[in-house]
């Protein structure tokens, strides 16, 4: 039982000195033979900031958020089983962006979704209620 016990102690410290930040900081990444930023290993998020509002929403959604690129985002709609309800691709500009969506026109039904908007292989999922 003592052996148990002290195991389970030893396995505890060495776990939580392996979880703690290094002293020296993340600002580089050292590797035998080079010494690589951390920009580049973690590219700048292509996305940030996205709102996506009024919600509940009945008649005009709006998506906001800052883009640090050009590019493709593409804003789909599901319903509460997955089954994809709406979808559409728009061109977005570095810097602040919005995407209006008329979801009466887009006859989607009052109820729970989820909208998922893709850009740059990021993905960011918000629950919406249509009423």
């Amino acid at each position: 039982m003592k052996r148990i016990f002290l195991l389970s102690l030893l396995f505890v410290a060495v776990c939580s000195v392996i979880a703690q930040p290094s002293k020296k900081g993340i600002d580089n990444v050292q590797t035998k033979n080079n010494s690589i930023a951390l920009s580049q290993i973690m590219p700048e998020a292509a996305i940030e900031n996205m709102s996506v509002y009024p919600n509940p929403v009945v008649d005009f959604l709006r998506i906001t958020f800052k883009s640090n690129l050009s590019g493709i985002i593409e804003v789909v709609i599901f319903n509460n089983i997955g089954k994809r309800v709406y979808s559409q691709e728009s061109a977005i500009e570095t810097g602040n962006n919005l995407i209006s969506i008329d979801i009466r026109s887009k006859a989607i039904e009052p109820g729970i979704y989820f909208i998922q908007c893709v850009a740059e292989k990021e993905v960011f999922t918000r629950k919406l209620i249509v009423k």
